[in-house]
């Protein structure tokens, strides 16, 4: 039975100390209460007067509170009555604690929860930074070696000096001046030959890979990929409805001729042909050139991922798929990810003539451009000659980090991991026995704070032996046995043999 003289109130907990008034913290406890059903409609509130005595605190702080609350309908003065919680709210304490019933999504929400929950859920990021000892996190560069001074001096070139081109929406296909950049790099070290106006930029592959889904694909067509593949890229296209082919990669690259036997008329094709992910195999001439051929002769269409072309260790890589093309089938998708910072968001697509309006329609109902500070400030750090002395060095520096943690993964883990240096790419593959489960030992080592990727969560059809991708870009030379030191510990945990 409520009191006839008001409730206690006596979860109310005022801080003096604070820098919010008094009577905003009175009226926030309030309103928590009644929205959360421990104030159900109905219930009488004591006076104000009453309230002064209880909490110490003068009446027109109360008067305030009470005002505010009354104003927003919480509360409902009843005239030589009281103050009561409003009508509104009865019965919300009967409701409050009821089971939440899940959300109701569309079928390409699900699609996408179920995608993303299915791959990622299980997947922590705290220990990106280089300094933890244990992240063997593929994907992730060397944080600890950015060139923060430079970076810092070109960005607060422009935050000194803000324009409104600067500080407004942006172009539609991103800063004239990236994009100009982007096409010399490109036609440089990718062999590249193409128009300002076929470059647009993107808040990275990711975004990409959604736009291509939503522009190339209906439900139920086929979409060509490498298998084992890139996880991201699969969830985009499979969310807008694509019929995944998995097709299997051999010396050469993908196999095209599976292609053709299982699925000849497929609308699209995903490839990582520099560096294939994760397996790091590097396409042959002469399956690109089968690759392109199919893509001419009907009617699909090649998103070529030109993965890790910058971190190559040994010889020069072939020419980009799309510098090949002479049917125009090809889309070229590139990232500042890896090569700068992945938090930058930023990325590129070279589109063929056609796909340039219809990509840009697409994206401005999706999206605006990214942040032209950041634009304007890589613009920069090409243009000044900043971007190719990063490749350079880092290059050296993760082919060093590659040798050093690559010694000391044989020398203590010979025994239970194969390992051999790759070409190109920051991560290493740890081949298992055919009888370890490596989603179980990933999942076992992640609990030990030990961050690792099995080889398995790439596949959509299991052919090859069990392994782990052992990142060694954000390992340092110094810290390589002391990292491996950490993986056999915590595999000897689990009850695995050195």
């Amino acid at each position: 039975m409520k009191s006839p003289g008001g409730i206690l109130l006596t979860g109310i907990e005022l801080d003096r100390t604070s820098s919010v008034p008094l009577y905003r913290q009175f009226y926030l406890q309030v309103r928590k209460q009644i929205l959360g059903g421990h104030l159900p409609g109905g219930t009488r509130l004591p006076s104000t007067r009453t309230l002064c005595k209880e909490l110490g605190l003068s009446r027109i702080t109360l008067l305030n509170a009470y005002d505010q609350l009354t104003a927003e309908g919480f509360l409902a003065p009843r005239s030589g009555a009281g103050t009561y919680v409003g009508d509104e709210w009865e019965g919300r304490d009967s409701t409050a604690d009821a089971p939440r019933k899940p959300p109701r999504l569309s079928n390409l929400g699900q699609a996408m929860h179920s995608l993303r929950s299915e791959h990622f859920g299980g997947v922590s990021y705290a220990a990106w930074a280089p300094e933890c000892p244990t992240s063997f996190l593929p994907s992730h560069p060397a944080y600890d070696a950015f060139p923060m001074p430079v970076w810092k001096r070109l960005i607060n070139r422009h935050l000194r000096q803000p324009t409104k081109a600067l500080l407004g929406y942006g172009e539609l296909k991103g800063l004239l001046r990236l994009r100009e950049a982007i096409v010399d790099y490109l036609f440089d070290a990718r062999g590249i030959d193409c128009t300002v106006d076929q470059v647009v930029i993107v808040s990275g592959a990711q975004q990409a890979f959604n736009i291509l889904g939503m522009l190339l694909l209906d439900p139920q067509d086929g979409v060509w990929m490498e298998d084992p593949g890139h996880i991201a890229a699969r969830i985009a296209f499979q969310a807008q409805g694509g019929r995944l082919v998995p097709l299997r990669i051999d010396d050469q690259g993908i196999d095209v001729q599976q292609g053709l036997r299982e699925c000849p008329d497929a609308r699209l094709a995903f490839t990582t042909p520099s560096r294939q992910h994760p397996l790091g195999t590097t396409m042959s001439y002469s399956r690109r050139l089968e690759l392109i051929d199919w893509a001419g002769r009907g009617h699909g269409w090649i998103v070529e991922d030109d993965c890790d072309s910058e971190f190559r260790y040994v010889g020069r890589p072939l020419p980009a798929l799309f510098a090949m093309d002479p049917w125009e089938k090809v889309i070229y998708v590139g990232t500042f990810s890896k090569v700068l910072y992945p938090s930058l968001r930023l990325g590129y697509v070279i589109l063929p003539e056609a796909l340039v309006e219809p990509f840009c329609a697409i994206r401005a109902v999706m999206d605006r451009s990214p942040s032209t500070l950041h634009q304007a400030t890589v613009a920069d750090f090409m243009i000044e000659g900043h971007f190719l002395s990063h490749i350079r060095r880092m290059r050296s520096l993760y082919q060093e980090r590659q040798a050093s943690l690559l010694e000391q993964l044989q020398r203590h883990l010979g025994g239970f991991l194969r390992v051999a240096p790759v070409e190109a790419g920051l991560h290493l593959l740890g081949w298992l026995d055919e009888q370890a489960d490596d989603d179980a030992i990933a999942l076992g080592l992640s609990r030990q704070q030990i961050y690792t990727y099995a080889l398995s969560d790439y596949c959509l059809k299991r052919y090859l032996p069990p392994g782990l991708l052992i990142g060694f870009a954000g390992t340092p030379q110094q810290q390589a046995a002391e990292k491996v030191e950490a993986l056999a510990r915590a595999l000897e945990s689990l009850g695995f043999q050195r």
